[in-house]
């Protein structure tokens, strides 16, 4: 993903306050980075972070130099990231900060840089501690904290940071800028659900583990639509645990197939409003799972709690009987 295409294009506001900022240097010793689930705010947070220690900036990080490609790389000793997308940030990760940033920086630069992605994430011992080094930051060290609920983050913590908010960018454009750079319309429409910006969704599919996780979760996902039109509930139980659990293994690919189910209902509830859904490449059978199940507005509420319970430490398997379950409850 080229963010700086991103930020110019979609965010220009953002790209513009940072390049002031870096260029007068008038740095905020923090940044809080908020934006709506896909939206890329770790790629962000990283670009700013190497923006900072870029050999060359014009005017924010070029890509090309040691210093930017060893960040790339995770290979910058004082550059350091926790990613609440794949763990729960725990006390251990802020002292980790701590002893890192103790000590003298490891690169002549001398700045030290810090991300931790998904705030939410944290637990409230380490939000705590994270609490007194946005207090003191200290010399030369800067932290991006991202989120996707502003809502959630502790008012202690937004007040010791600038927060850049990122908008919103269309599904539609999304979806469209991915099948231009050569995306499948049906990956493309699907992915346009998940992640703000075309260039990123291309970046996913062209990665290995990403595209795996992606594939398996879409091939459960249809197969699971099409389960819930032609059989009963006691043929939905048989094919929740030999088919679905079978396949979904990690978090990752989890984390996708329950999404994929949290798009579909709301495209159901929205086909009960009379409203057409966004996944228009499986309107057909969208229409008729709208006679087929029960409840729609609770499968969705607990879909979401799904969504999030993915990043905590369940067992896969048991969570999608939860899921199967709630999908086939009647009156």
């Amino acid at each position: 993903m080229k963010v700086e295409n991103y930020l110019k294009n979609y965010q220009p506001v953002i790209y513009q306050t940072f390049v002031n900022s870096l260029t007068l240097s008038h740095l905020n010793h923090a940044y809080l980075i908020v934006g709506h689930n896909g939206a890329p705010l770790l790629e962000v947070a990283k670009y700013f972070g190497k923006s900072i220690l870029c050999d060359n900036p014009s005017p924010l990080a070029c890509g090309e130099c040691i210093s930017c490609l060893r960040v790339e790389d995770d290979n910058y000793p004082d550059f350091l990231l926790f990613d609440g997308s794949k763990a729960t940030i725990k006390k251990e990760a802020v002292i980790a900060i701590e002893t890192a940033f103790d000590k003298e920086a490891f690169e002549n630069k001398g700045i030290r840089i810090y991300i931790l992605h998904l705030i939410e994430n944290m637990t409230t011992e380490a939000i705590n501690s994270i609490l007194k080094i946005l207090e003191e930051p200290g010399k030369q060290i800067y932290a991006f904290l991202t989120t996707n609920n502003e809502n959630s983050v502790l008012p202690t913590i937004i007040s010791r940071c600038q927060v850049l908010h990122l908008k919103q960018i269309d599904r539609t454009i999304v979806m469209n800028e991915a099948i231009n750079l050569g995306v499948d319309d049906k990956d493309a429409e699907l992915l346009a659900c998940f992640f703000n910006d075309g260039e990123l969704i291309k970046d996913i599919l062209d990665n290995p583990d990403e595209n795996s996780a992606f594939m398996i979760a879409k091939s459960c996902f249809e197969s699971t639509m099409e389960a819930i039109a032609k059989g009963s509930n006691d043929d939905l139980t048989y094919f929740a645990q030999s088919q679905v659990a079978n396949q979904i293994k990690n978090k990752e690919t989890a984390r996708y197939f329950i999404n994929m189910l949290v798009v579909a209902f709301e495209d159901l509830i929205a086909i009960t409003n009379d409203k057409p859904p966004f996944l228009q490449t499986y309107a057909t059978i969208l229409h008729h799972l709208v006679n087929k199940l029960y409840h729609l507005d609770e499968s969705l509420i607990e879909l979401l709690k799904c969504s999030t319970a993915v990043n905590a430490n369940v067992n896969i398997a048991l969570l999608i009987d939860h899921i199967f379950y709630t999908i086939k409850k009647e009156d």
